[in-house]
């Protein structure tokens, strides 16, 4: 009983004062070293010596790798639950905007440990890690355009994932510059969303000759 207590007072010891701070040293320089080496390269040492801690440290808190991983997804999503995607009322400004954040986080160190995950979901630990973050930002995604076609911008049964694939690859044409171009952007979302309300990204079309 008395070892208990003194387990559950150590845990809690971790977690204040001084501790906060090697917490947050931690994670980051873990979030640094996830987005130079992608999960499969994490090392645990590496990120022990630009924190300026010991490992056992690290492990005292997160017994793994996919544990110290985890805790920086949930950093990473945290700001993102703060700030939903924009529901201006208007697809074509909702989808400038949204993608417009989306270039700028992924200027971000934040951002590229992002991308390196992404490039490791073929791995079911990594997968397990960020599947339900994927998913609910997917869906938040997707209520953009379905909230657009409620409002008859563009018309039922408009693929939307089509819709973000098509932006995406325009926009991504011109990812080596390193400030956005809001012009090519706007260009991009005007395109699509021309196509769309033409009736060419509508699920299931049938092109067949009558």
């Amino acid at each position: 009983m008395g070892r208990s207590s003194g387990s559950s007072r150590r845990t809690q010891g971790i977690l204040g004062g001084r501790s906060e701070q090697v917490v947050r040293r931690v994670l980051d320089a873990a979030i640094i070293e996830l987005a130079h080496s992608g999960y499969h390269g994490f090392r645990m040492d590496v990120v022990a010596s630009r924190a300026a801690v010991n490992k056992t440290t690290i492990y005292r808190r997160w017994p793994s790798r996919a544990a110290l991983i985890t805790a920086l997804v949930d950093r990473m999503r945290a700001p993102l639950r703060a700030t939903p995607l924009p529901d201006t009322g208007q697809l074509e400004r909702d989808l400038v905007e949204a993608f417009a954040r989306r270039f700028t986080f992924g200027r971000r160190t934040e951002g590229r440990a992002w991308a390196r995950l992404l490039e490791e979901r073929y791995h079911p630990e990594v997968e397990a890690i960020i599947g339900a973050a994927v998913a609910e930002r997917r869906d938040e995604w997707r209520s953009m355009v379905t909230r657009g076609i409620a409002r008859k911008e563009v018309p039922p049964r408009t693929d939307v994932q089509l819709v973000f694939d098509l932006v995406r690859a325009i926009v991504d044409s011109r990812r080596t510059s390193r400030e956005l171009d809001t012009s090519w952007l706007t260009v991009a979302v005007r395109t699509v969303i021309a196509g769309a309300r033409a009736g060419v990204l509508v699920r299931g079309r049938d092109t067949r000759s009558r």
